[in-house]
């Protein structure tokens, strides 16, 4: 690891691509303002501000910079000049492509700087299910070549920690692993309106509608149960290039009029608090905001075993249910059981204490003052 004298003031750059409206997205500002309000001095580096539904989530105490350029392969020049005139000390990438592209830039530079990764996937699975040649055959080789060249990396779970540490041959004292904090933003509600037990009768998917996400699977089941649960109705909550296509899925399967298409939203909330599960049928996950989100507003889940983080979220019984992956008949079952069971909502939000923002912040101090 690069030996960097870290100056008297707390001083962190966090860089990212955009602040539009993804999970990666929402922990960055987290923990940018977490950090701030703890005296840190933050800088917010992105992209671009094209499409930015966080911008207004970013405190005042952080100091907001955008770099003017669509993409990670055309940051290089800008990303050094920034190093060289504003020299920071240690910097937080929240993108592989950037993680690559800072490895250069140090490289190629006289300043110094500590560097650290958060791991945002199951790289494994990521890679097995990559799409394009620029992707397979560009990206990844600079990405395999020179994303272990930085000083530490951040795992969100201990599922993505070991599959990190199976795809690269890495020294385990190089990574850690820090839980995605709870939404500031979603404590605030909880604190506001309190745990809503009147349900409207919805099951709720939310996420990008893409192949990753597989909501064809929760259609699939949902067609399994709506006969038995006459007053339920599904609600996709995303947008994506898959709309249509999970459209007439629905509609070849009679469920034109029971499933609605909710597209984008900035402000999902009253959405989790008033379904009566929100359900997860990923290909993979790293470690599912979603899920979080739902729990702590007392919304129990309902979610593939899939590859990543679920299982150290999901308690079975206490604030969901646990399904075999891609096993419909069973996501069907826990579905029926989801609407049909008296949850204690208190509970439900009860067993997400230890994803609060608090101790995620004490996690990220500790690592960046070592």
């Amino acid at each position: 690891m690069t030996n960097i004298r870290v100056d008297v003031v707390n001083k962190v750059t966090f860089l990212i691509s955009s602040l539009s409206g993804g999970g990666a997205e929402a922990v960055c500002v987290n923990i940018a303002n977490g950090l701030a309000s703890r005296g840190w001095q933050v800088t917010l580096l992105v992209l671009h501000m094209k499409n930015s539904a966080y911008h207004d989530r970013v405190s005042k105490q952080v100091d907001l910079l955008a770099l003017g350029v669509n993409n990670a392969r055309y940051s290089f020049g800008k990303l050094r000049k920034y190093i060289q005139t504003q020299k920071p000390t240690q910097m937080v990438v929240f993108n592989y492509e950037l993680a690559v592209m800072m490895v250069l830039v140090r490289l190629l530079s006289q300043d110094k700087f500590r560097l650290i990764a958060r791991n945002i996937s199951i790289l494994s699975q990521k890679r097995e299910l990559a799409s394009g040649i620029w992707y397979r055959y560009i990206v990844r080789a600079f990405i395999d070549r020179f994303y272990t060249k930085v000083d530490h990396i951040v795992n969100q779970c201990e599922a993505m920690r070991v599959d990190l540490l199976e795809v690269y041959e890495l020294d385990k004292e190089k990574t850690s692993v820090i839980y995605n904090p709870v939404n500031e933003i979603v404590q605030n509600y909880v604190n506001l309106h309190g745990i809503e037990d009147q349900k409207e009768g919805y099951f709720l998917c939310i996420g990008r509608l893409e192949r990753v996400k597989a909501f064809r699977y929760a259609i699939e089941a949902f067609a399994g149960v709506a006969s038995e649960l006459p007053h339920m109705r599904l609600k996709i909550v995303g947008k994506g290039s898959l709309e249509l296509e999970l459209k007439n899925f629905a509609k070849s399967l009679g469920l034109a009029n029971r499933v609605d298409f909710e597209g984008f939203q900035k402000d999902v909330l009253p959405y989790y608090a008033k379904a009566d599960a929100t359900l997860l049928t990923s290909l993979y996950e790293g470690f599912p905001n979603v899920l979080i989100e739902s729990i702590v507003l007392g919304t129990p889940v309902v979610a593939f075993d899939s590859p990543g983080g679920v299982k150290e979220i999901v308690q079975d019984g206490v604030n969901g249910y646990l399904v075999e992956y891609q096993n419909i008949k069973e996501l069907e079952n826990k579905m029926k059981e989801a609407a049909n069971k008296k949850w204690d909502r208190y509970e439900v939000a009860k067993s997400a204490q230890k994803f609060s923002l608090s101790i995620a912040l004490d996690r990220w101090e500790e690592l960046l003052d070592s």
